[in-house]
């Protein structure tokens, strides 16, 4: 049976509108041949969610929002139809709370299933929450600080608007509390400059001499025939020259002259040898002392009679002798 051109017109049609409208819920994003389950949440305000936008467990898609209408008889709060799948149970207390899914404020839905103990239906309505985005933070805590530079800002204005340095002190003295350190402050400084200016201008020659000095001491050290390399050079030369010098044998001599000085001493000490008898043995200074002792003996008898010791005799020289022994012995009898 042959088909007329107007049936295979209507077929082709039929198809083409077919593969239109599950291609176009493709791009959406729609699951065509997936069984899913509807759910609804109510938003007070959507952050730019729109159709198509997934619906996320641990950032991995479980569905998607079919649909948002405008409840206008309930303060213009918005229904969002949710299509999840029907592998994902959701129980008592489950929410979705709406997020940006990426730097350029992409919307999308976390779902938190809630106790699986008391699941839910198809057609149940969702607990909705919004978490704050990045902006939102940002914003919450520039707040605070831009009050503050606000207020800073207008002090700083009063501050600039002073007639006067009295009208600036006060200014001043208001925000810190205390005007008389503020204007004493400044006195202060005014009178240290003033002092620096005279010491400055009255050693200006000085300082210019100083100056001077330091720039020719920079040039001649720049120098390469008085400056510092010269005089590393020889530096140099001299350490090599002290290295080279053989100080090994001096070294072990000085340190065999110190182990000879050694042995000596400690065989003084031990009183070995003529110098070790005379420093520890005492019977030399004891006859040393005996000596001196019976020599002052004999120079004190010497000095009261010389006669014992010294006789002269010029004329009959042997009655004196006589005379003089006899007096002698007369004196020892009588001593």
């Amino acid at each position: 049976m042959k088909l007329s051109k107007e049936v295979k017109v209507s077929l082709l049609a039929i198809v083409a509108a077919v593969i239109l409208f599950f291609g176009v819920r493709f791009l959406k994003g729609t699951e065509v041949f997936s069984r899913n389950n509807t759910y609804y949440v109510v938003y007070d305000h959507i952050e730019g969610l729109t159709p198509s936008n997934p619906v996320l467990i641990n950032g991995y898609k479980v569905g998607q929002v079919m649909s948002i209408k405008l409840l206008q008889e309930q303060g213009n709060q918005l229904l969002v139809t949710l299509k999840i799948s029907k592998e994902i149970l959701l129980g008592e207390g489950a929410t979705t709370v709406l997020v940006s899914s990426d730097l350029l404020g992409s919307k999308a839905l976390n779902l938190n299933v809630g106790n699986l103990s008391q699941p839910l239906g198809e057609g149940d309505t969702l607990e909705s929450a919004i978490e704050q985005g990045i902006v939102e933070r940002v914003q919450a805590q520039a707040l605070p600080i831009t009050e503050k530079l606000d207020s800073t800002l207008a002090r700083f204005n009063e501050i600039l608007g002073a007639d006067d340095q009295q009208e600036m002190s006060n200014i001043i003295g208001t925000l810190v509390g205390d005007t008389s350190s503020i204007s004493a402050t400044v006195n202060n400084l005014e009178g240290t400059t003033r002092s620096l200016n005279g010491i400055l201008q009255q050693n200006e020659r000085r300082l210019n001499a100083i100056l001077t000095n330091f720039e020719l001491l920079s040039q001649q050290l720049s120098d390469q025939r008085v400056g510092l390399g010269p005089l590393l050079t020889k530096l140099n030369r001299l350490m090599d020259s002290v290295n080279n010098l053989q100080l090994q044998p001096t070294v072990e001599k000085l340190d065999q002259i110190a182990q000879n000085l050694d042995a000596i001493t400690a065989k003084i000490n031990e009183g070995e040898g003529s110098m070790g008898k005379l420093i520890n043995n005492d019977s030399l200074y004891d006859n040393l002392n005996s000596t001196a002792e019976d020599l002052d003996r004999l120079l004190v008898d010497l000095r009261e009679n010389p006669k014992r010791y010294v006789r002269f005799s010029v004329f009959g020289g042997g009655k004196d002798k006589d005379k003089n022994k006899e007096q002698e012995e007369g004196e020892d009898s009588e001593q």
